[in-house]
């Protein structure tokens, strides 16, 4: 009965714990969780990073855990100084500084997924190529759903324009 009681006391201090308001300005309990699911302190990382760093754990890829750890996706700048950055890259085995961290990161899926196709347009650069006047196949395709000229609309007027799905309504 004493075990009971104890092991009792432990799990609704653990759960009031997990359901408490963090005390950290500006981050959701939500958020809270996730960062201690992760094993970081609350409000280190976005939601999106927590995200992917659990999921690296789960993976046991330490290559994305460091990554994620060290706050190298921060920047998405080609070329930047980022040690973490750097790290994924020499693990990817591509030259570091060459690639945005949005564009190591999707070699990284790609190779998880074994996807030949992706790996190889990201490294022959056929993602950042942009066609005529600044036109980039996404715009082209967005533009075209629309009947308009891409190169006359930025990407997000593109986006406005595109038709909103039909929503059903029950009579």
């Amino acid at each position: 009965m004493k075990t009971f009681l104890t092991s009792a006391l432990i799990i609704a201090t653990l759960s009031g714990a997990a359901f408490a308001a963090t005390p950290v300005a500006g981050v959701s309990a939500g958020d809270a969780q996730l960062a201690l699911a992760a094993g970081v302190e609350p409000g280190s990382l976005s939601k999106a990073d927590l995200l992917s760093l659990i999921e690296a754990k789960r993976d046991n890829d330490a290559a994305a855990t460091a990554f994620y750890l060290s706050g190298a996706n921060q920047s998405s700048n080609v070329g930047n100084d980022n040690a973490g950055a750097a790290q994924l890259a020499l693990s990817l085995g591509v030259e570091p500084g060459r690639f945005t961290t949005a564009e190591l990161l999707e070699i990284q899926d790609a190779k998880r997924e074994n996807d030949q196709f992706r790996i190889n347009a990201v490294l022959s650069g056929a993602n950042r190529e942009t066609g005529d006047r600044g036109v980039t196949p996404g715009k082209a395709q967005l533009a075209a759903l629309v009947g308009v000229n891409a190169a006359d609309y930025t990407l997000a007027e593109l986006v406005a324009l595109q038709p909103k799905p039909d929503t059903y309504t029950a009579n």
